[in-house]
């Protein structure tokens, strides 16, 4: 069973209560994650009791995802409230956790990547009920959360960001962040659905060349995959990786929108960008105003760039 195997312990930079450890078998070496969903904020958070990680693999619906990234996992199992899942140790493939940006060739494989995924599952977005939706993706981390359930480091610094950044911004702004995400959910309806990664930060993306010396990108962690527009991806993908990118943000997403190539209307495209805003800015503007009250170096035209394009 794979909960029995022992392994070397690795660490691990998000805030889950995720196992990771390196297993050997012979020759080969091997990742295990075990996670636990009735103990894990953002599983609670989102509504997920079966663990959606294990749960992608075994969904014909979302089989399309693999045809698109490099699939990492070679085995799972569930059992007793626990999901483990077996894969293949692609450390030597991570990009390095810096702050610093990516080359411009890497930005187009990962950014190419997942618009493939999103122009693949365009507007027929699995039906899944595990999925993740719209509405817990903007109510994941909002202004108004108790943060009770969060890792006491992280609820730390999310609490404290959030008192910072509402100290801070103008009061339609405050009224965009605190806005039910039912609401948000609602009035983006008739926007394309697509799949979802989720949690689209640089550190969950290995670039894997193949004998072909062709670049293929496996993806981890999709605890977080869902339905809904582009934009939850692209809008946590210019907030989370804010030090990653090649140029401006305008810039990269114009490169997306281009690597997408769907014909997409300028009006529904401006809600898309501004879907993406908003969703960017209540998963971590809080984190941006913690780096502004730090004195960190950028921070002020990082926050700047938020608020003025959240005011429109």
């Amino acid at each position: 069973m794979l909960r029995a195997l022992a392994g070397e312990p690795l660490p691990s930079a998000g805030f889950s209560n995720a196992s990771i450890t390196r297993v050997t078998l012979g020759a080969q070496r091997f990742v295990l994650k075990r996670t636990t969903p009735a103990r894990d904020w953002t599983a609670c958070r989102s509504g997920d009791a079966r663990g959606r990680e294990a749960l992608l693999l075994s969904d014909d619906a979302c089989r399309d995802v693999w045809d698109v990234f490099d699939c990492p996992y070679i085995a799972y199992e569930t059992g007793d409230g626990e999901i483990a899942l077996m894969m293949r140790d692609l450390s030597d493939h991570l990009l390095p956790d810096v702050r610093a940006p990516l080359s411009a060739e890497q930005e187009t494989t990962l950014l190419g990547t997942l618009a493939r995924m999103h122009a693949r599952f365009w507007d027929r977005a699995p039906a899944c009920a595990w999925l993740t939706r719209l509405e817990d993706y903007c109510d994941l981390l909002p202004p108004s959360y108790d943060c009770a359930l969060l890792p006491p480091a992280l609820r730390e610094h999310v609490t404290g960001g959030w008192a910072a950044a509402m100290a801070r911004v103008p009061a339609d702004v405050a009224e965009t962040l605190t806005r039910p995400g039912c609401e948000w959910a609602h009035e983006w309806d008739d926007l394309p659905k697509t799949m979802l990664h989720g949690d689209v930060k640089v550190a969950n993306f290995a670039i894997v060349r193949n004998d072909r010396g062709d670049d293929k990108v496996a993806a981890f962690d999709w605890a977080m995959c869902g339905a809904g527009p582009c934009s939850v991806d692209l809008g946590w993908y210019l907030a989370v990786n804010a030090s990653r990118l090649v140029g401006t943000k305008e810039q990269l997403i114009d490169h997306y929108r281009a690597l997408l190539g769907i014909v997409i209307d300028d009006a529904t495209w401006r809600r898309l960008e501004d879907a993406a805003i908003v969703c960017g800015a209540r998963m971590l503007l809080w984190s941006k105003a913690a780096a502004l009250q730090s004195g960190r170096a950028g921070a002020q035209e990082e926050w700047d760039w938020w608020i003025e394009r959240l005011r429109g």
